[in-house]
């Protein structure tokens, strides 16, 4: 039987002419069908189920108004279903035009308005708006100790908030239209949620505001326009963020303050009027996001804030684009493009900032000294800034390494009693490498500079340095000019092509200058003789193997599509040889350090390219007198007939001296094939002696799959002992192939559409799966057989224009059984 209907008409004489009456009449889930027309008075449903709907879904309005404090509909411990209905309460006293305690509530297709001071509580209860219109009121949907979801509704013209969340109350909405309010989703008194793909504009003071240790989660959200900021978190408030887009905003893209601490991801903030991103006494995990044209510093982390903020993009900020004042927090792989005035600038606090990156603006990094602070640098690269690279001024630290500052009139400049101390710094072209005023002191360790139109280092007032093992190369003027009375000692450091003196200003009586060791026969040698001796006899990391020329190989390294961890272990091996050379240079003991390596992955993970790059590396530092790779397998180190396999490893060793020897699928001389099973160890056997009788020649890589290398280790007690590193090459990921492949399209003149870019990344998706697919090999494959795809596709085109001959499509992908 279906549910039983009750008429509710102002005109019918066989209906109820109140709604009230029906609903009082009507049984336990029954359906209460309203004809168009004006219906005063309270509906109070009680302990009952009932439906009241729109006999005419969409025609003319059947409107339900309560003059009175009471809510036109009142729910409690009821099952109640609203449809097509307008609401509206006149009352500025009513708590809500639609009330529902320890209720189930569904509110579908309805418009309401009115002066309550909510359009919807839910107390206790479940409530489930869907196609609604909340305009002309106080508040919107409030949740206390409620659930529930607000879907695809359109909320507007409110005086405070379009939804709240109280106390225990999780609701989420999603696909909403909120305009012109003060607060678009606020959470707090330990309120949560979920906000899920709305878009929110006119906000007057925040889009979604959370505070009072409130949790909500907010997902792919739009914020545009309005006096207010995007985002706002206070309190000891938290949550999730991610994906979501604020623009064009009079207040911040995101604020952060009093303790709050959310996790806020790949958001982009683009034309705000204050900050993108403020950070006030709170801490907060902020993670690829981007921050583009904003008035006031892009992020600002001010009294006591203590964030994490990983990658993004801080682009064309009016004034600075990092603004850290007495606070602290942790900044890694930061990029910087543009700033109006400086990349960083650090006003007091304790902040560390790595793999930071900046370019253009009038400084990268600026310690103004207004506050003393304590600021660590791991890791920099500043370009083109128009006066400094790193100024630092006031009572502070600043502390750094592996820094490169390209293309900046002065790379360093230290005043007033600030203390630098820098390790593996880089300083190239402009026309001072570093400075130094007031009271300074530089401290620097096996750092360049290079190819300045001045001196490398200048130095005035009471400033003081100290150089030890850098190289100072192709200086305009003097390579350490001294202007200062204060201690200078410049320390086993080289002077290459200086156009001025060495150190001007050596005879100053706190000026102390000592020479490097020279090489046998260095004193007496003519010039010619000691540049050919770069080839054979450069000790590791002697001038004329230049720093440069290793961070030119090692950024070919980090041109590669993924292999981070691979990347980060061939630059951590690079530095063990280049600290080991600075140690040796200071009388210091030299651990040895294991240049045999074990490439472990699979086939087309990059390992042989890889190889070709380490054999350089070890060139360049002096390591390796050559630094070719010779490739070779087992077939081309084992012999068919005994005393033969001895021979081949021999020849192939030879070839490879100077150099790296790299044999890939190394396990296979462990294995036994037939009746030469013991050649692969015989030649395992030589190798071992060859390694040691040759330590300082040649280095040997191993390569193969994981757990084929760690059997392979194991086959002679000499290999484990001489192979102490393994590098592990992991699959490239689908997105890592994709752009192996849009590389190749690039270098070959072709064009991938979105769909085929989207059709790519779907078959590479399936092919990661496939044992044999072949990871970065495989991926080229398939670029090729796309290629064939498409002059196929075109063969029957007369005359293809360029557009055409550069396109490839989704049909140009082959199937994945192709």
């Amino acid at each position: 039987m279906g549910a039983p209907t009750l008429l509710v008409s102002l005109t019918r004489t066989n209906a109820y002419r109140d709604i009230g009456a029906a609903v009082a009449a009507a049984p336990h889930g029954a359906v209460i069908v309203v004809e168009p027309g004006r219906y005063d008075g309270q509906i109070v449903v009680r302990a009952k189920a009932v439906t009241i709907q729109a006999a005419v879904p969409g025609g003319p309005p059947v409107v339900v108004e309560s003059g009175t404090a009471a809510p036109a509909v009142y729910c409690e411990d009821a099952q109640v279903v609203l449809q097509g209905l307008m609401l509206r309460t006149w009352s500025a006293d009513s708590p809500a035009t639609v009330s529902a305690l320890r209720a189930a509530l569904t509110v579908e297709s309805c418009v309401i308005t009115g002066q309550a001071f909510n359009a919807v509580l839910c107390e206790r209860s479940t409530a489930q708006l869907r196609m609604c219109d909340v305009s002309g009121m106080r508040r919107g949907v409030a949740f206390v100790d409620g659930s529930g979801v607000v879907e695809n509704c359109r909320l507007w013209d409110l005086d405070e908030y379009a939804v709240l969340t109280k106390r225990d109350s999780r609701p989420t909405v999603r696909h909403c239209h909120v305009r012109d309010v003060d607060r678009g989703f606020e959470a707090f008194e330990g309120g949560g949620g979920t906000v899920e793909d709305c878009h929110f504009t006119g906000v007057r003071v925040g889009a979604v505001t959370a505070g009072g240790r409130s949790r909500p989660t907010v997902r792919r959200c739009r914020v545009s326009g309005g006096r207010g900021s995007g985002l706002v978190f206070s309190g000891s408030a938290g949550g999730l963020v991610e994906d979501c887009e604020l623009t064009d905003l009079e207040g911040c893209g995101i604020e952060v303050s009093g303790g709050a601490e959310p996790d806020i991801r790949r958001c982009r903030i683009e034309g705000v009027g204050r900050n993108g991103i403020h950070v006030s006494a709170a801490r907060g995990t902020f993670s690829d996001c981007d921050v583009t044209a904003s008035r006031l510093p892009a992020i600002a982390v001010v009294d006591g804030a203590a964030p994490v903020v990983r990658g993004g993009v801080l682009r064309g900020s009016r004034e600075d684009a990092l603004l850290v004042r007495a606070a602290a927090g942790r900044y890694t792989g930061l990029r910087i493009e543009d700033p109006g005035r400086y990349g960083v600038i650090v006003q007091g606090g304790d902040p560390t900032f790595v793999d930071l990156t900046t370019s253009g603006g009038e400084a990268g990094v600026v310690l103004d000294g207004t506050v003393a602070a304590d600021v660590r640098i791991d890791g920099a690269t500043i370009q083109g800034a128009t006066s400094s690279g790193i100024a630092a001024g006031g009572p502070g630290r600043l502390t750094g390494t592996r820094i490169r500052v390209e293309n900046v009139p002065v790379g360093l400049v230290g005043i007033d009693t600030i203390s630098i101390t820098l390790t593996d710094a880089v300083f190239s072209g402009g026309t001072v490498g570093v400075a130094g005023a007031g009271q300074a002191g530089l401290h620097l360790t096996g750092s360049t500079v290079t190819g300045t139109a001045g001196s490398g280092v200048l130095l005035r007032e009471q400033s003081r340095l100290t150089l030890r093992t850098s190289t100072l190369r192709a200086c305009g003027g003097d390579g350490v000019q001294v202007e200062t009375d204060a201690p200078v000692l410049v320390d086993q450091c080289e002077f290459v092509d200086v156009t001025g003196e060495p150190v001007r200003g050596a005879d100053r009586p706190q000026v102390s200058v000592t020479v490097p060791e020279q090489p046998a026969g260095g004193a007496d040698a003519a010039p010619d003789d000691r540049a050919r001796s770069d080839d054979t006899t450069a000790p590791a990391g002697r001038a004329t193997s230049t720093g440069v020329d290793v961070d030119a190989v090692l950024k070919e390294l980090d041109g590669m599509i993924g292999l981070a961890a691979v990347k980060r272990d061939v630059r951590t091996l690079v530095q063990l040889i280049r600290v080991g050379e600075q140690r040796r240079r200071a009388n210091l003991p030299v651990l040895p350090v294991s240049r045999h390596l074990v490439f472990a992955g699979s086939p087309g993970t990059g390992k042989t390219t890889v190889a070709r790059i380490y054999g350089r590396l070890l060139a360049q530092l002096g390591v390796l007198a050559k630094g070719q790779v010779v490739e070779v397998a087992r077939v081309d180190l084992v012999g068919e007939y005994l005393g033969s396999t001895s021979l081949k490893t021999a020849a192939a060793f030879e070839r490879a001296l100077g150099g790296v020897l790299f044999i890939d699928e190394a396990y296979a001389l462990a294995r036994t094939f037939g009746t030469n099973s013991d050649f692969g160890l015989e030649a395992i056997d030589t190798l071992v002696k060859l390694m040691e009788d040759h330590r300082d020649e040649t280095v040997v890589i191993v390569a193969g799959y994981p757990d084929e290398m760690v059997r392979f280790l194991d086959t002679n007690p000499g290999l484990a002992s001489r192979f102490t590193k393994s590098i592990e090459f992991v699959d490239y990921a689908p997105d890592e192939l994709l752009a192996i492949i849009s590389a190749l399209a690039g270098q070959h003149g072709y064009d991938l559409t979105g769909p085929a870019v989207d059709a790519l990344l779907d078959r590479l998706a399936q092919a990661v799966h496939n044992p044999v697919f072949g990871n970065g090999r495989g991926a080229r494959k398939l670029f090729n057989a796309m290629i064939e795809c498409q002059a196929e596709r075109l063969a029957d085109v007369p005359a293809p224009s360029a557009e055409q001959l550069r396109t490839l499509l989704p049909e140009d992908i082959p199937a994945a059984d192709d």
